[in-house]
């Protein structure tokens, strides 16, 4: 009952003023689904007035360039054909600037709408931004891991450690007054262990390290986002049909409407003429999460040929279905993964790791005394993050302390493109 009581007094103490702060959605799960609006985001002109590369249509001439990478020279399936390279996207200065790594959440790629928003803001606010993808997209899967066996911190880490390295090589190194990171989700957790590995490889020496929205430890996050489908559907064919209902829905509204976006700001448009329900949203954010994964165990088991998905010595053709397979893999949830998959795969290589060893081993909490330490790292969340536990925010409170913001709400991730949000990000990097 104390914990409990000091943990409010804490968050009480930590957050920001639930006056001053008008994000307008106080319910985390519209927060998650609906994000930022138009009208709410960040301006981007009161850093910097647009310039013509910032408006360029042409993508290749403009700020923003994709880029990739080969990292492994090595056998693709064909089926993969086309992710043998890492690819990412730069936004570079002129002259010399600071290089800002933003590394995305789980299952996203280095151009979803999070990574390019804050990669225009610190753009314009002089920096060299670098959009990475999570290492659990699949094109980091096949191109860029050593494993090819997502999901465990310490060798996904690694793998982007080597990335980060050969893209600060060929920008070239000179060109680079200083570096600093950022992640968000789980790639705000790995950006915590990027720092700790840093210390240690010295290759880099990042001036400031944040981390937004990210889970303390990835089991207990991944068990919740997998519960809002499980907890809230009778079967794999409840949650089918209410998705296709929804997506029903969304396809007549589009049909009937002007917008060309099928974004945020259209989704919040259909709940108010069709209320989403609670029930729904978390189906919604359960099944999101779902594909994520199951993309995930699909690459990853076509690059191993573990036989989990696909038959051992198949070999999937370019003109195959793949839906028998991909009907397979949105069956696994995050724990049979790790139990069926990831941890077969550890013990193969260390016969002495456990699952409460593996699990510990992606945790925060594995690197606590460094982060209590390390003070270039910040953390901000939102107290109403559905993917934390109250011992989680303690955690963070405890070993954080003032490097904490807990903003009054915002959900998962759904207020990251907010103006106070990102004027607080903002703020953090240029002290």
């Amino acid at each position: 009952m104390h914990r409990v009581v000091l943990f409010c007094l804490l968050i009480l103490t930590a957050a920001f003023s639930a006056q001053a702060y008008d994000y307008p959605f106080t319910n985390p799960y519209e927060a998650t689904v609906f994000g930022t609006l138009p009208q709410d985001e960040f301006d981007l002109a009161s850093v910097r007035p647009a310039g013509f590369s910032d408006l360029n249509p042409l993508r290749d001439l403009g700020a923003v360039r994709g880029r990739e990478m080969l990292l492994h020279d090595r056998p693709v399936p064909e089926i993969l054909w086309y992710d043998d390279t890492l690819q990412y996207t730069l936004a570079q200065q002129r002259g010399n600037a600071p290089l800002m790594f933003i590394l995305a959440g789980t299952g996203s790629s280095h151009e979803s709408a999070t990574c390019s928003f804050l990669q225009r803001v610190f753009h314009r606010a002089g920096f060299h931004v670098v959009t990475l993808s999570s290492p659990t997209y699949p094109n980091f899967v096949v191109s860029a891991s050593t494993t090819q066996v997502p999901g465990y911190i310490p060798y996904d880490v690694a793998d982007l450690y080597q990335a980060m390295d050969a893209i600060a090589a060929q920008m070239g190194r000179d060109r680079i007054t200083s570096f600093h990171l950022a992640g968000y989700s789980l790639g705000g957790t790995q950006a915590a262990f990027l720092a700790e590995l840093d210390t240690r490889e010295k290759r880099f020496g990042f001036e400031k390290v944040l981390l937004l929205n990210p889970a303390v430890n990835l089991m207990t996050s991944a068990i919740r986002l997998d519960h809002l489908l499980s907890d809230n559907v009778a079967d794999r064919f409840e949650a089918a049909r209410t998705v296709a209902e929804l997506v029903r829905q969304l396809s007549e509204a589009y049909r009937s409407s002007d917008q060309v976006n099928f974004g945020d700001e259209f989704l919040f448009a259909l709940h108010r003429n069709r209320s989403i329900s609670e029930k729904e949203l978390k189906i919604l954010i359960g099944v999101a999460f779902r594909l994520s994964l199951a993309s995930m165990v699909f690459t990853s088991d076509t690059c191993t040929g573990a036989g989990y998905i696909v038959p051992r010595g198949h070999r999937i053709v370019k003109d195959e279905s793949l839906a028998p397979y991909l009907d397979s893999a949105v069956g696994v949830s995050f724990e049979d993964y790790v139990r069926e998959y990831l941890l077969p795969f550890l013990r193969f290589h260390d016969p002495a790791i456990t699952a409460e060893k593996a699990v510990a081993a992606c945790s925060l909490e594995a690197i606590g005394p460094f982060l209590r330490g390390a003070g270039g790292i910040a953390v901000m969340t939102n107290a109403d993050d559905p993917i934390l536990t109250p011992e989680n925010f303690a955690f963070l409170e405890n070993t954080f302390g003032s490097r904490l913001t807990v903003f009054p709400a915002g959900g998962h991730c759904g207020n990251l493109r907010f103006r106070d949000n990102v004027a607080a990000m903002l703020d953090f990097f240029r002290k």
